[in-house]
């Protein structure tokens, strides 16, 4: 295991730290403290285990990153997702929030903690781990959002080839939270398979889905998904047809939503390399890029474009707060948020 710390520096000067860590098997990432970025996620190739696959997508340069639209690879909060109408009601209060969808809120609003230089507090290495705590404090009325939020992230590696994300808060008055990353995957990689993301193979273990309006916005009801493209319950390949028909941005309610069994995996059937999702979470939002440009900037000379990309956002379902028959996104005073995520890196899919 090993870690490296460096300064990198933008047009405007920021003061930006980064973090590569690599462990014994060389899987490895690297991350900014510019919003937690992730910007390379990179898995050996299973032929050769000094050869590796970057299998992130991520922007050119820092000053591309600070200057995007976009959420690419980053911590996401206040509030994830959406809220709808961009207000939501808290102890007889009514909060407005920035829209920035239409009119509703989207990932933490104008200036979201993707937008935030967090603080690197602290690294602890061990023999078969290391671990990374990033802290942020967002003050009361940040976004409009009530409360004093003393944030942490935790971002740690291990030997068992496993990306640990852990987010933790707490707040001097009742608030809302709900954190998640923001991953941009292609496992095809940015070298001979690079392509959009057709030829990738999805699982997720979720018998219903949040049902949406036509702004993406969850009505409170679930939806069975028996018999429907989102039973995702057995592998299924995405092919042309399914992206074509307008892929998937939905939250999946998870049946056994717990950090010692993976509840979602992606693959590539190009390159065998892939991932396994475990959480503490209720939720997964499985989103395929259906809303990317079609031409980005990207690394390594690379031009993203629609459908590039994939996520998978765990958290507490989209627009909670004003729905009451869904799990709670309500921290309490003196009470602390958590979110456990583990990511389990694999080159041996097929």
């Amino acid at each position: 295991m090993k870690y490296d710390i460096s300064k990198i520096q933008n047009n405007e000067d920021l003061d930006i730290d980064v973090v590569k860590i690599t462990n014994s098997n060389n899987y490895g990432f690297s991350f900014y403290t510019y919003g937690g970025y992730m910007n390379d996620v990179s898995i050996p190739t299973s032929s050769n285990a000094s050869e590796t696959e970057d299998v992130l997508l991520g922007y050119g340069n820092l000053d591309s990153c600070v200057e995007a639209n976009g959420y690419f690879n980053s911590i996401i909060g206040r509030v994830c997702n959406r809220i709808g109408q961009s207000k939501f009601t808290l102890n007889g209060i009514e909060y407005n929030l920035y829209s920035n969808d239409s009119e509703n809120h989207l990932h933490g609003g104008k200036e979201g903690f993707n937008k935030k230089i967090w603080q690197l507090a602290d690294v602890s290495k061990k023999s078969d781990s290391i671990k990374v705590e990033l802290t942020y404090y967002s003050n009361h009325l940040e976004e409009n959002y009530p409360g004093n939020l003393d944030c942490k992230a935790i971002y740690e590696l291990n030997n068992n080839n496993e990306i640990l994300i852990s987010f933790y808060a707490t707040s001097d008055q009742d608030t809302i939270i709900n954190m998640t990353n923001h991953n941009y995957w292609n496992f095809h990689g940015h070298r001979d398979n690079y392509q959009d993301i057709t030829q990738h193979v999805v699982q997720i273990s979720s018998d219903q889905i949040c049902e949406i309006n036509n702004q993406s916005i969850p009505t409170g009801e679930l939806l069975d998904v028996k018999g429907t493209k989102f039973d995702l319950n057995n592998p299924f390949n995405l092919n042309k047809t399914f992206l074509e028909s307008g892929g998937i941005d939905h939250n999946y309610v998870l049946k056994n939503n717990s950090m010692d069994k993976p509840i979602a995996s992606i693959y590539s059937k190009l390159t065998g390399m892939g991932v396994e999702y475990s959480t503490d979470q209720p939720g997964i939002q499985f989103y395929t890029g259906n809303m990317m440009r079609d031409s980005y900037q990207g690394k390594y000379n690379r031009s993203y474009g629609l459908q590039y990309g994939m996520c998978l956002e765990t958290q507490i379902y989209p627009n909670a707060i004003n729905q009451p028959n869904f799990p709670s996104t309500i921290l309490k005073k003196g009470e602390r948020y958590k979110s456990n995520t583990k990511i389990k890196l694999r080159n041996d899919f097929i």
